[in-house]
């Protein structure tokens, strides 16, 4: 999540400037060694934020179990966070906690941290990818993006190649 501070940095700059920096961090991502995670839930199924909690500790926990051994062969396993959703926070801490020996948890500034960034990038294609597939595409990121077909040959296909299975 951005604070006010950045937003405004980037509230009088074109499209094709912001677009710009976006590939810069797309380029960025593709050269770097790193795997991502998504997880995420239809607010539109969920009756509370209970079972929201839920349905996330689930999945998280779920990952973690599929890929316990890799998770056991790293000295450390860090999670930055910028605790933008308490819940988020919340969750994020118990199943860390609960499932793996010694997880160091950092509070971050976005700004701070280019993995945080690419991690945000990252999330960003994944909500672009879910609102594609629900037709919930919106004018302003057709523009942003262009048409779907570059969307996916020039963003989703290249960056799906960093998603871990």
């Amino acid at each position: 999540m951005m604070n006010q501070a950045t937003l405004e940095n980037y509230e009088n700059m074109s499209v094709k400037e912001r677009r710009h920096i976006f590939n810069k961090m797309v380029a960025f991502i593709r050269q770097i060694n790193i795997r991502y995670k998504c997880f995420s839930i239809e607010k539109k199924n969920i009756s509370d934020v209970v079972e929201a909690t839920g349905k996330l500790s689930k999945q998280i926990s779920q990952f973690i179990h599929e890929h316990y051994t890799e998770f056991l062969s790293f000295d450390i396993v860090k999670i930055y966070y910028d605790n933008g959703q308490i819940e988020v926070s919340k969750i994020l801490s118990s199943v860390f906690n609960a499932l793996l020996p010694n997880p160091v948890f950092r509070k971050v500034m976005p700004v701070e941290y280019k993995l945080f960034q690419a991690a945000d990038l990252l999330c960003t294609i994944e909500l672009v990818k879910l609102k594609m597939k629900n037709n919930m595409f919106s004018k302003s990121e057709m523009a942003f993006f262009g048409n779907i077909r570059d969307l996916k040959k020039n963003y989703i296909k290249p960056l799906s190649k960093k998603e871990w299975q």
